[in-house]
């Protein structure tokens, strides 16, 4: 059986999708509020980077996200607008900037990227 998708899991998903020279001089916080589970995230964008913490953090977000661990794997599509979050069940607070400023340091990458070659 295959566990269910953890936010630590997802969070590592986003930060390899960053693009670190277009994100160097970025600088962003993103608090994600988990109600069922009662958890707390920080996620913070610096030197190209995108770490997460569940530690309590002193200064406040840019951003701060409220949702289900349910709702989380939204946040993996890219569409971070006010309207895709709405509509997943994600309610924010904050910047709303933000989340544009990271959507577009993520590249998927090549799709078609032969992993082994003959």
């Amino acid at each position: 059986m295959v566990s269910a998708l953890t936010p630590e899991l997802l969070f590592d998903a986003i930060a390899i999708q960053i693009d670190g020279p277009r994100a160097w001089d970025e600088k962003l916080s993103i608090e994600i509020v988990l109600t069922d589970t009662d958890a707390c995230y920080r996620l913070c964008l610096s030197n190209g980077a995108l770490t997460y913490s569940a530690a309590p953090q002193k200064c406040d977000p840019d951003v701060t996200l409220t949702t289900t661990r349910r709702a989380l794997p939204a946040l993996a599509t890219g569409a971070l607008t006010a309207d895709s979050l709405a509509s997943a069940g994600i309610e924010f607070s904050g910047d709303a900037t933000v989340l544009q400023r990271l959507a577009v340091l993520l590249d998927p990458g090549d799709k078609d990227s032969a992993i082994v070659t003959p």
